[in-house]
């Protein structure tokens, strides 16, 4: 049985006037609202804004945004060190 983390989550958004859902693991909601909360933005304007640029499916989309800004986010961590 997967653990509260590994539980798929399924969240509806209005885009560009459209109403769409997405279905991601619970770790990576929460990692998600926090990068809106860190950019002072809504989950909404964040996921407008990498389904402007996709090339894939928004929930992959979305999952490679935020592996990429914590990859990024380590990077600078390791550069300072």
């Amino acid at each position: 049985m997967p653990g509260d983390d590994e539980e798929l989550l399924r969240r509806s958004f209005r885009i560009a006037g459209h109403q769409t859902s997405l279905s991601m693991e619970r770790a990576f909601w929460d990692e998600f609202r926090r990068m809106a909360r860190a950019d002072r933005r809504s989950m909404t304007e964040l996921i407008s804004e990498i389904d402007a640029q996709r090339t894939a499916g928004l929930s992959r989309a979305v999952r490679v945004y935020i592996l990429g800004r914590l990859q990024r986010a380590a990077g600078n961590q390791g550069d300072t060190q």
